[in-house]
């Protein structure tokens, strides 16, 4: 190698080891991408949908807020059986509708019939109109307290979520 080439060699080395120095040092100053510290995604859940994924990842140190509106109807599109997302409460509609009620069981017995329910990883809660939560890791889906989404008590209508994920806003524990 001839006394040009080993210079350029060297100028080629010089020059990315200064790209890579000043490439870690604007990192570290705080320039690097940052992940959204708000998000927020409306999703629609229908009556006849057991789960629906939301597409949103959820962290511990994330706090969740999940407004809900809408109407779902639980026997085949009466009107007297629609619901808001907080569902029919579990002893009336025991009593109001016996059929429905003994034909199978709610995926969550303890919560309100048809009511707007969540999952992330297990177990499952109650969302309602409207909840606030953090703690939780991983993919965040939504879907209604019924067992009789179809057939014979057929579910109609749908919520609508509008979900805020503020990001590592949650206290940590220690």
């Amino acid at each position: 190698m001839n006394q040009g080439q080993v210079k350029s060699k060297l100028f080629i080395i010089v020059l990315s080891v200064s790209f890579l120095l000043f490439g870690i040092s604007w990192v570290f100053a705080g320039h690097a991408p940052k992940l959204k510290k708000k998000e927020t995604k409306i999703v629609q859940i229908r009556g006849n949908q057991a789960w629906v994924n939301t597409g949103i990842q959820v962290r511990p140190q994330d706090t969740v807020t999940i407004k809900a509106s809408g109407k779902v109807y639980f026997s085949n599109e009466e009107s007297v059986s629609g619901v808001d997302p907080d569902g029919w409460g579990i002893e009336d509609y025991m009593n109001s509708w016996p059929y429905n009620h003994n034909y199978c069981n709610d995926p969550e017995m303890g919560m309100s019939h048809c009511a707007l329910i969540g999952n992330v990883g297990h177990p499952n809660f109650f969302v309602g109109r409207r909840l606030i939560f953090s703690g939780k890791n991983g993919a965040l889906y939504l879907g209604i307290n019924d067992c009789t989404l179809n057939g014979e008590y057929r579910n109609s209508g749908k919520f609508t979520a509008v979900i805020t994920v503020n990001r590592g806003t949650a206290p940590t524990r220690k």
